[in-house]
């Protein structure tokens, strides 16, 4: 599946305890997947639980693999992508990195927010300018222990600095709302992510019923269940969860400009401005 159809129709906020990593399938990389990459990561324990790396299996190919990269990316912890210098070419001499590698960077740079994703390399070559202000790390491979600390260190202070409100996912949500929308959510300040609620809805037109329909269609909220008159109960997605605390705590505010009323002139001042300037009155 194409990463843009994926998006649109799969992503949610929703993360998985593993980390992403985008890097060369050549046998001589593979030690240092083993060797040091695996074990920072595993070092790691977020929200009680132990992260895990998850690579996309070679083995994959076509659409497969593209849902797959897709998925990794957009419900991962974080993405690691190891964006070393492959070689030389040929006419400039320029060093150059894996494609694939960098294909899967921009993937990651357009869904998710920079803070979010690491690149690390094991060159001192110049470094890609459109990628230069994502953070990225230079590491010696060689040196195992050193690797493993310094790798999870970093990987450490991505989480740190991860915010949900910046990614775009919540941006775009939130720029969408409708005022119905947005009433039922301050409606709904005090409720946390786990309270479960519903409402008796009369008329199809109801602006209740409207502001539900449309948040369910945005995965802001979900069917939990029913309560025993039979009626829907509904819960927060851990997406929507976001939502409805930036709704309710840092919209921007604005003063409302009181259009500027216009005295209107009286036929005699119409008739005298007419003889001052004939030639508008043409």
């Amino acid at each position: 599946m194409h990463p843009q159809t994926y998006l649109k129709t799969f992503w949610r906020l929703e993360l998985r305890s593993q980390v992403f990593v985008a890097m060369s399938f050549a046998p001589q990389y593979e030690s240092r997947f083993k060797n040091v990459i695996t074990p920072a990561i595993q070092s790691l324990i977020v929200d009680g639980r132990r992260l895990e790396p998850y690579r996309v299996d070679i083995s994959k190919s076509g659409d497969s693999i593209l849902t797959d990269i897709s998925d990794g990316i957009a419900h991962c912890r974080l993405v690691l992508a190891d964006v070393s210098s492959v070689g030389r070419d040929a006419v400039t001499g320029q060093p150059y990195r894996n494609a694939n590698v960098m294909y899967e960077v921009g993937i990651a740079l357009a869904c998710r927010h920079p803070s979010e994703i690491l690149l690390l390399r094991d060159d001192h070559d110049k470094f890609l300018f459109d990628v230069s202000t994502v953070p990225h790390i230079t590491l010696d491979f060689t040196n195992t222990a050193s690797a493993i600390q310094g790798l999870a260190e970093h990987l450490l202070a991505r989480i740190r600095e991860q915010r949900f409100i910046n990614d775009a996912r919540i941006q775009i949500a939130i720029s969408s709302l409708s005022a119905e929308e947005i009433l039922l959510l301050k409606q709904m300040r005090e409720y946390t992510i786990t309270t479960v609620w519903g409402r008796e809805v009369k008329g199809l037109a109801n602006w209740y019923a409207l502001a539900t329909s449309r948040l369910l269609d945005k995965g802001v909220i979900k069917l939990a269940g029913e309560f025993e008159e039979n009626k829907p109960a509904y819960t927060f997605t851990p997406f929507g969860y976001v939502v409805h605390q930036a709704i309710n705590s840092s919209l921007r505010k604005f003063e409302a400009q009181k259009p500027e009323t216009q005295a209107q002139a009286s036929p005699e001042e119409i008739e005298k401005a007419q003889q001052e300037n004939p030639a508008d009155a043409e």
